[in-house]
């Protein structure tokens, strides 16, 4: 017994202590292995991103092809963004997100205690999740790919026309009048619109709700070099075309639409060059009669002009001269880099130093579903307040609609409106919500002052402004409510009494 004790003793412990070893040399091998794949990854996206910032300034709408090559650039660029912010700041298998899974439901107490808030910093290496070291590697492996020519395009971009006025660049920052991604959707309008030729051309734009072709629409209008080839930009509406009115249908339009744009030249208003916006909702049916009348009527007033058709019913792809433009929805990867540029700032310090609150914007930003009007009033007020309480809040907010909004596929303005009014330190009553295509003369509270705490309402109602557009034709979306008075609780007063 003594004889097999002096054997298997020792053999144990060398066994535990070899195993021991490996492990730790395992530990800081992988570790090593995923901070040298992370920084080489983001030193790789950061260069890309130079490269399609430069993009921005160059006359790029008529080579297809460049277009197609900073698409697939931009797609990888977004994706190593998100694999980068899920890796340094993973999240534990309790917080999985599954609110996108039908038929699911969650278990939202859960997101409620302050125990069990979620891994906020990365010491270790994430491994069997979607910020692994295998897919960090992966992700570098296609960005090299996609980039192996980035000199190759460098050139072309230099042989590109520089704008002659430096355009707005597609990452969010702190001005409104900057546009999120959708250049090469832009550039494929703009390059429609500057084709040469005395024909008119239609050019149909369809695509689901809320999924940003008007903000395309109203950038393209914005840009200069639009508005250099037309005399006059307008914006006006389909249901206008719904019924064939007597008078002229393009001054019928005009009349009840908005001129963006009108050159200051002395030629006949017979004989300009229209650019006519229809926007188009899904039920309107446009009358053909009306149709043909205000095609015959561009022809007559000048040659080249342009019709741009604006919808979510694909009915109107018969009107076009040529094919359709579909708008898709953002991806994923794209849609958290647009959340987190308006929760977080187009830089990453304030990320890094509240790094706990990127995984809770990961779950909001999932949970949104891609709404861009969620993502610029949700992200706002979150901006507004950095408190992991409050972003909680919002979390759990946005989880219980989302379950309510199940059969909606999408959350809507009016939903959304909600979630905000939900969220605020004070309680309030929505008794209505309205969009205004005209500024009010009182100006309203802004929601992320309410949040901030520096504006404290004083009438019992109040009208609260969620978003207001840049560009023309401009909008306002208001909420009208009133502040409910908490009520006291009697058992606390019979306490009391006794």
């Amino acid at each position: 017994m003594k004889v097999l004790e002096d054997l298997i003793a020792p053999a144990f412990f060398a066994d535990l202590v070899s195993r021991l070893i490996a492990f730790l040399i395992s530990r800081y091998s992988n570790r090593a292995c995923f901070e040298e794949t992370a920084i080489k990854l983001e030193l790789l996206v950061l260069k890309i991103h130079a490269v399609i910032q430069e993009a921005e300034h160059r006359h790029i709408a008529g080579n297809q092809s460049l277009l197609l090559w900073l698409k697939k650039l931009m797609k990888g660029m977004y994706q190593a963004y998100y694999v980068l912010d899920s890796a340094r700041h993973p999240q534990d298998d309790q917080y999985t997100n599954s609110v996108m899974t039908s038929g699911r439901s969650l278990n939202l107490s859960r997101f409620c205690c302050p125990a069990k808030r979620p891994r906020t910093v990365a010491t270790d290496c994430p491994v069997n999740n979607y910020g692994s070291i295998h897919q960090l590697s992966s992700t570098l492996a296609f960005l090299e790919d996609y980039s192996a020519n980035l000199r190759d395009l460098i050139l072309l971009l230099a042989c590109c026309p520089p704008l002659p006025i430096r355009q707005p660049v597609s990452d969010f920052l702190s001005d409104e009048r900057n546009m999120f991604g959708r250049r090469v959707e832009r550039e494929q309008i703009i390059s429609f619109l500057m084709q040469p030729g005395n024909h008119l051309g239609v050019l149909p734009i369809v695509g689901g709700p809320e999924v940003g072709k008007g903000t395309i629409i109203k950038h393209v209008c914005n840009d200069d070099r639009v508005r250099n080839c037309f005399d006059m930009i307008l914006y006006s509406y389909g249901s206008i075309l719904q019924a064939n009115p007597a008078d002229d249908v393009l001054e019928t339009l005009t009349s009840h639409g908005h001129i963006l744009h009108q050159a200051d030249v002395s030629t006949s208003s017979l004989h300009r060059k229209h650019l006519i916006v229809i926007k188009n909702t899904y039920e309107v049916v446009i009358d053909k009669v009306a149709w043909a009348t205000l095609c015959a009527s561009l022809r007559s007033i000048g040659n080249g002009s342009k019709i741009i058709m604006v919808s979510e019913n694909d009915n109107i792809k018969d009107l076009g001269t040529t094919g359709a433009m579909r708008i898709d929805p953002l991806l994923q990867e794209e849609y958290w880099y647009f959340f987190r540029s308006l929760a977080f700032g187009s830089g990453s310090s304030i990320l890094e130093e509240h790094a706990g609150l990127a995984v809770v914007g990961r779950q909001i930003a999932a949970a949104l579903h891609g709404s861009l009007f969620g993502a610029k009033v949700l992200g706002r007020l979150l901006r507004a307040n950095l408190d992991e309480q409050f972003w909680h809040t919002m979390l759990n907010t946005v989880y219980r609609f989302h379950e309510v909004m199940q059969r909606d596929k999408y959350f809507t303005k009016l939903s959304i409106a909600r979630v905000a009014l939900k969220v605020l330190p004070m309680p309030l009553r929505l008794k209505s919500a309205s969009q205004t295509g005209e500024s009010s003369e009182v100006p309203g509270i802004m929601v992320q002052e309410l949040v901030a705490g520096s504006v404290l309402p004083v009438e019992k109602e109040m009208e609260v402004v969620l978003w207001e557009s840049a560009y023309q034709p401009s909008y306002r979306y208001t909420v009208v409510c009133e502040r409910v008075e908490k009520p006291h609780c009697s058992a606390t007063k019979r306490m009391k009494q006794k």
